[in-house]
């Protein structure tokens, strides 16, 4: 195994990770495609053991229409699970070969891999439980830590280098994006609704100097910002946005549907999409405004009092969130990528509501599930949110006042 020594960005919940294997809930040998690297590929074709030569000649299928370094192979499934999983939830290859005859994917998952300005970032996907209970609990807010240490790069989502003598790109400025998106999201003077307000905000001007070609003056924008967070200029200031919760419910139907209509594998998400569907009396002939009633009804009695005691769970999402996709590289412009966050948060939040009435209230547990379930569906299906966001945008409802409304509520 190739290893170097690297500077290296984590979050320090990276150490208390590792698998639980057996006694995962939702295990990632199931339910998706596996696809095999080349280097792997050649390692399989040299194993020496019989059987497991023989296994892996039956149950590995060559890609053989496009195939690429990452990709020129799979893994046969068996029942929607990885032919390769053992019936007490354990990686055979791993336990009979070791875990360098991991394919990329396997080896990786649940942790995603970036490369910025040539330091080594490590953050956990929240399709995974463990990794999701790891990121959601901690009460004191998702911390991270510089240093240097020696690691195996592999399967690297993404390799992003800026300039740093000189500001010509929107995007050479990431390092102070992502200090005052964190700051302001783990800010805990406002709630998490008012946080989020305020970034959209600072993402709907951005914009504005992006499309001027303002780029050197989005520090002092950036100054401006963090002085009336730290002076509580926010505080309080967003009551009158309008509360617009029929173009939410609306939304979220059809963006359900769609998904819905796609296909699911995951169980999981299938049950808390059920149980959101009944606490919010969701069927074909309800209409918006009996969804609506249903929805306030939850939210007031049983969504808020949760959450006045929880809010740090959706808090350690979206930094995660962010973290992990490099908000707002991640996308053609600032204002895009704060609004493919916005909806992420938005099916979350409309999906508890609705599960809060069916259970008649919230749990951590319940929180849990419903998060990972919903990454592992939604999150990893990058076609599924390709297609809403050109819908949004064919409609021209990418704006600030589309999107406060979503948040409000």
């Amino acid at each position: 195994m190739t290893t170097k020594v690297v500077d290296t960005l984590i979050p320090l919940y990276i150490k208390e990770f590792s698998c639980i294997g057996a006694a995962c809930e939702d295990t990632c040998c199931s339910g998706w495609r596996v696809n095999i690297d080349e280097e792997t590929y050649k390692k399989y074709k040299k194993v020496k053991k019989i059987e497991m030569k023989s296994r892996l000649e039956k149950n590995i299928i060559r890609n053989r229409s496009n195939p690429t370094k990452s990709n020129v192979a799979k893994m046969k499934l068996e029942k929607g699970s990885c032919s390769f999983l053992s019936k007490e939830g354990w990686c055979d290859i791993q336990s009979q070969l070791g875990e360098d005859y991991l394919c990329n994917t396997c080896a990786t998952y649940p942790r995603r891999n970036n490369i910025v300005n040539r330091v080594f970032e490590q953050s956990l996907t929240v399709s995974c439980p463990e990794a999701t209970r790891l990121v959601l609990l901690n009460e004191s807010g998702i911390e991270f830590e510089q240093g240097q240490k020696e690691v195996n790069i592999k399967e690297l989502i993404s390799i992003i280098n800026t300039s740093s003598d000189e500001i010509t790109h929107w995007k050479d400025l990431f390092n102070e994006y992502r200090y005052i998106t964190i700051f302001i999201l783990q800010n805990r003077n406002y709630t998490l609704e008012e946080r989020l307000l305020v970034l959209g905000m600072l993402y709907d001007e951005l914009e504005e100097y992006v499309k001027k070609n303002n780029i050197n003056e989005i520090p002092n924008l950036f100054g401006q910002y963090l002085k009336c967070v730290e002076d509580y200029t926010f505080k309080n200031a967003f009551n009158n946005v309008s509360n617009r919760l029929d173009i939410k419910i609306r939304l979220c139907r059809e963006l359900v549907v769609v998904r819905l209509n796609q296909g699911i594998n995951s169980s999981r998400y299938l049950e808390c999409s059920r149980d959101m569907m009944s606490g919010l009396n969701i069927e074909a002939k309800t209409t918006n405004e009996e969804v609506k009633e249903a929805y306030e009804d939850a939210y007031t009695k049983y969504y808020v009092p949760f959450m006045k005691e929880h809010e740090y769970m959706l808090e350690n999402y979206l930094v995660n969130y962010l973290f992990k996709n490099c908000i707002p590289m991640d996308c053609s412009s600032p204002f895009e990528s704060y609004s493919r966050m916005i909806l992420h948060y938005t099916l979350i939040k409309f999906h508890l509501v609705g599960m809060a009435n069916h259970h008649k209230g919230l749990t951590t547990e319940l929180v849990i599930k419903l998060v990972q379930s919903l990454s592992k569906t939604f999150e990893h299906n990058p076609t599924y949110f390709e297609k809403i966001l050109g819908l949004i945008k064919e409609n021209n409802i990418m704006n600030l006042t589309y999107m406060s409304m979503l948040i409000k509520n």
